[in-house]
């Protein structure tokens, strides 16, 4: 079984041997994938499952008016008792499949920057502790293609059915995104705006959180 052995300083007079093995960490990456999809999936069925539900009950002429558009992209789903238990369904496999998605680019890169990843933390208490930060730059590329993908697959998908030119909420995208629009060209260009967004977002988000956690345990 390969293994990657880092050294760490825990003070000046004493080195810590952390051990990363390999075959762990990808039985780690593993099952984390396994856990995010079914997390998200969870939170995607029932989300979308209570959502139904709450339309239903509001008691308006014409619930689930926005909720409805789904449907163009869950067949079968519908704002109704039925459509409920098939927006569950259709939220958990989208869910899963985003959530298992997101990890695994997440973490593609997670092996060879262990390293960099491990912060010391030195509060004074006599005990060693390894704080994992977050890592913007991979946060940022996995979420930013999950969604500039997204962007890609659902308004291409409305050009293939024929109805870019009744989908009304979808050009509302053309008011945030500059050159977006329901075709091909269009849902690149909105897609790179949307990936540039997010990934700058999630730099800056990254370094706030990893500056604080960094002050908050005592390292430089």
């Amino acid at each position: 079984m390969d293994r990657n052995v880092y050294k760490i300083d825990a003070n000046e007079n004493q080195a810590v041997d952390t051990e990363v093995d390999e075959g762990l960490l990808r039985t780690v990456i593993r099952f984390n994938t396994l856990l995010t999809g079914i997390v998200m999936g969870s939170l995607g069925g029932a989300g979308l499952f209570f959502m139904t539900l709450l339309s239903l009950n509001r008691g308006l002429p014409n619930p689930g008016h926005y909720l409805n558009l789904l449907g163009v992209f869950m067949p079968g789903y519908e704002v109704s008792p039925t459509g409920a238990w098939i927006g569950l369904l259709w939220g958990g496999v989208i869910g899963a499949i985003c959530g298992a998605v997101l990890y695994r680019l997440y973490a593609r890169n997670l092996r060879s920057h262990v390293e960099n990843f491990l912060l010391r933390d030195r509060s004074g208490d006599g005990r060693y502790h390894l704080i994992i930060p977050i890592g913007g730059n991979s946060l940022g590329l996995a979420l930013g293609t999950v969604v500039a993908c997204s962007l890609i697959v659902t308004t291409n998908w409305l050009v293939l059915r024929g109805t870019a030119a009744e989908s009304v909420h979808a050009r509302l995208l053309e008011h945030y995104l500059p050159g977006y629009s329901i075709s091909l060209p269009g849902s690149l260009i909105g897609a790179i705006q949307i990936f540039v967004f997010i990934y700058l977002s999630c730099l800056l988000w990254s370094w706030i959180y990893n500056a604080i956690i960094s002050i908050r345990h005592g390292n430089p």
